[in-house]
């Protein structure tokens, strides 16, 4: 029995060759695409579940509130609230630190240097709570010494090639420190699926007494392991109170102290915060992405179902005449399910090919280098037989139930064909193909105009022709250093302008300081910290709303500092001119800072993000922070010439430190580097939804047209023109297409004014964009049956007449 199912299946898929092709390579293509996007999905949903207590694991993430008002929200806890943590709640049965206020440095080995990053400060605990396995080294002493480190495999062979790097001492410097530090231990390369990614752990007791416990620097990450009846929303219920006994100084004191608690496998997919390093996933786009491999796989389905029930009518009569002589609905039902089953095996097969052919190309799409890690996921093999059969299902279960319920009198009529039966559901589905690949196709103009929008913003900042060097380290007389190169490089004929700063735009500005107006000791406000030197306002031509910049040689500008637009309201002051002349009390220090201008707003950061409160103060006025950056203005662009220049110069003041640079245009052009890609994906994926939904209803248009030709031969006798012909096959599509544009519509509408509150500067959703994809969408489905209908009218009528 099952054998005649086969045959009969193999038969009618090889009698019209290109339906079945078209079914095949559509079912396989949507397969493939599922594959490659899932496995991208769940990769990103594997994040940190190499670890055995995962499910107990949170990271503690500062929160502060005025009132029940959240106004600050950080990744970052201070130094001090792990050991206080533990020692004052319960539940809690470990916890590790991760110190990540220098994370850059410039590290030696005899003749070799390099500027080295992935540098962080924990100690013995982080071998308890985490499960990274150390390849070298005694596990139960890592990291309990001072001026000890663990390197990573890859680093260890950089720096020692094939000697043993146990005992070894490596140098690290940063500004006019250097410290030798002893390596203990190798640890394997950080899996590529943890968001914990360092090249060096350098032990906590390394680091200066006072900032071991400091509550008032919150620069390291916070692990802490609970027990497994603990409730973490405990711990963040009783912190507040907890952390009133520790706030001991001014900064923040009007502030309520709070905690958020994150399990780890969540860290990587929630939004960024300030004070996060690390690269974050994007929930949004992985759920976009999952949408897309649902329609597209849904495309190709559609495909076979409409494709399967529009050649029913060549079986028509076929299963008429197997229905009157005896045959049961059930051995019908598994005909076509056999034929399905078929389909949907081969497909799988192509789609296995598919992938492994694609995904090289798939990597460089998303940017990231993903192997098959879905392969290793036991649940993947289920969803690929659980596939398998919704495949089946719903390919093969409706056009079966379609042809077998029709009574074969209607059958063996030949009127099946245009019965409601066989054409109304060919027509949802349609509609459904035309709607998603509306809503794609809209989506990713809208994707692609917001990222032109950004990148063509005024950012009120001028960065072109601006190179930027990192700070650079010297063991004595640096900051003198550093301003005499400086000063040299502006006597140079392309160099029109030199300045030091302690960021530049493109990044945020990382130092955090709580500061109030004089005479005022209940508001302080938390305001990004900005150190530069008298050159930096006029380097990057920034605009002054009110007030003077830093000029050197003009009174005590030491003391003097300069505001931002968006620092005036956090102040209490309305207009610019109301802040010049009034006094800041900084935090830490003794004597107020004069307020001597305000600068226009700027975009320090990509237009993802709103403008922050921002004091420029100048170098050197508070010890803790300090310049990072060396911007140079060039004059000319011939950068060869400039760089070599620039590195000559660089060796004979700094010959300890590393040259490293970058262009400050690319450097923030490379904020929108995931927007860019994003629109990438969405636009190619769209590309093949439309281009599966296409090549179906070319088919559909193909087997409809041969399924006419006796129609069109009695209109053309009757006097119908090319144009009515062509007009009789264009009606369906047309009106089909009208109703997927207002199903699609209102949705995408939606779906976009959500996705463009991730942007603080966001473009406007125009009603071009809507117009075009609907005429866009017709244009293709009328060019995709255009053929088949002029070659319908253009026939002689005699031989359509003589066809049937």
């Amino acid at each position: 029995m099952f054998q005649h199912y086969w045959k009969i299946a193999f038969r009618n898929q090889a009698k019209n060759k290109l339906f079945s092709i078209i079914n095949l390579f559509g079912l396989a293509i949507g397969l493939a695409v599922a594959v490659l996007i899932l496995n991208y999905v769940s990769f990103e949903y594997s994040f940190d579940g190499m670890h055995s207590k995962r499910d107990r694991i949170y990271r503690v993430e500062s929160q502060f509130y005025e009132g029940d008002v959240l106004t600050d929200d950080w990744a970052t806890s201070s130094f001090g609230y792990g050991s206080a943590i533990q020692n004052e709640m319960t539940g809690v049965e470990d916890y590790v630190r991760i110190g990540v206020h220098n994370m850059e440095q410039v590290v030696s080995y005899q003749e070799k240097r390099s500027r080295e990053t992935g540098i962080a400060y924990t100690g013995p605990s982080f071998f308890s709570v985490f499960d990274f396995q150390l390849l070298e080294g005694d596990v139960a002493s890592q990291l309990e010494r001072p001026n000890t480190v663990v390197i990573t495999r890859d680093v260890a062979h950089r720096f020692f090639k094939d000697e043993n790097p146990i005992g070894k001492i490596l140098t690290f410097a940063s500004g006019s420190s250097f410290q030798g530090y002893e390596v203990t231990g190798v640890i394997e390369n950080f899996p590529q699926n943890s968001h914990i990614r360092y090249n060096y752990l350098i032990s906590y007791a390394s680091l200066p007494d006072w900032m071991r416990e400091y509550w008032y620097i919150h620069e390291a990450y916070t692990y802490v392991e609970l027990s497994p009846e603990k409730n973490p929303a405990d711990l963040e219920a009783a912190f507040p109170q907890m952390a009133e006994k520790y706030k001991t100084g001014d900064a923040l004191k009007n502030k309520k102290w709070g905690v958020s608690l994150v399990p780890l496998s969540d860290i990587r997919l929630n939004p960024q915060k300030q004070y996060e390093r690390e690269t974050k996933g994007n929930q949004r786009a992985l759920v976009t992405l999952v949408i897309i491999a649902i329609v597209i796989l849904l495309t190709a389905w559609i495909n076979y179902v409409n494709l399967t029930t529009a050649r029913s009518m060549e079986r028509a009569k076929d299963v008429g005449v197997r229905k009157v002589s005896g045959a049961f609905r059930l051995q019908l039902i598994r005909q076509y399910m056999t034929e399905s089953w078929i389909v949907n095996l081969l497909a799988i097969l192509l789609a296995a090919i598919l992938v492994l052919a694609l995904r090289p190309l798939f990597n460089q799409l998303i940017g990231e280098s993903v192997g098959l890690f879905i392969l290793k996921e036991p649940r993947f093999w289920i969803s690929t037989l659980l596939m398998l059969l919704l495949g089946i299902v719903a390919s093969g279960f409706y056009p079966a139930f379609v042809m077998t319920r029709v009574k074969p009198a209607i059958i063996l009529k030949g009127n099946y064909f245009n019965s409601g039966s066989a054409g109304t559901t060919r027509q949802i589905l349609v509609v459904f193909q035309f709607a998603a690949s509306l809503f794609l196709i809209c989506g990713t103009f809208i994707v692609y105009k917001q990222v032109r929008f950004m990148q063509a913003q005024d950012l009120g900042v001028d960065i072109n022709q601006t190179i930027v060097l990192k700070y650079p380290v010297s063991r004595d007389e640096l900051g003198q250093k550093v301003a005499m190169f400086a000063d040299n490089l502006k006597q140079e004929n392309n160099i029109q302008s030199a300045t030091v700063a302690g960021s530049v735009p493109g990044m945020e500005v990382a130092y955090f300081a709580s500061n109030r107006l004089q005479g005022d000791e209940t508001q302080h406000r938390l305001f990004e910290m900005l150190t530069v030197d008298d050159h930096f306002v006029e380097t990057f031509d920034f605009e002054l709303a009110a007030g003077r910049s830093f000029q050197r040689g003009f009174g005590n500008d030491q003391q003097n500092i300069l505001l931002n637009e968006a620092a005036l309201a956090s102040f209490g002051f309305v207009k610019p001119d109301e802040a010049i002349g009034q006094r800041v009390m900084l935090e830490g220090e003794a004597e107020p800072a004069e307020i001597i201008g305000v600068v226009k707003n700027w975009h320090q950061r990509g237009l993802s993000n709103a403008h922050t409160p921002i004091i420029f103060l100048m170098n050197g006025r508070i010890g803790w922070i300090g310049p990072r950056f060396i911007a140079v203005k060039t004059a000319g662009k011939d950068y060869d010439a400039i760089l070599s220049l620039l590195e000559q110069r660089w060796n004979s003041y700094f010959p300890e430190s590393s040259f490293d640079y970058f262009f400050l245009d690319q450097f923030f052009d490379q904020q929108y580097k995931t927007d860019r890609r994003f629109g990438r994906i969405v636009s190619v994926f769209t590309g093949l939804a439309f281009f599966i939904s296409m090549l179906g209803l070319w088919a559909l248009a193909t087997f409809t047209a041969s399924k006419k030709v006796k129609e069109v031969g009695v209109r053309k006798v009757l006097g119908a023109q090319v144009g009515h012909v062509v007009f009789l096959f264009s009606k369906e599509i047309v009106t089909l297409l009208l109703i997927a544009i207002v199903i699609a519509v209102p949705i995408s509408v939606f779906a976009m004014k959500s996705w463009l509150l991730n942007y603080a500067f966001r473009t406007e959703i125009s009603w071009w964009v809507y117009l075009l994809g609907g005429a866009l969408t017709l244009g293709i489905a009328m060019l995709t049956i255009a053929w088949q209908s002029w070659k319908a009218a253009t026939r002689n009528p005699v031989e359509a007449l003589r066809y049937e």
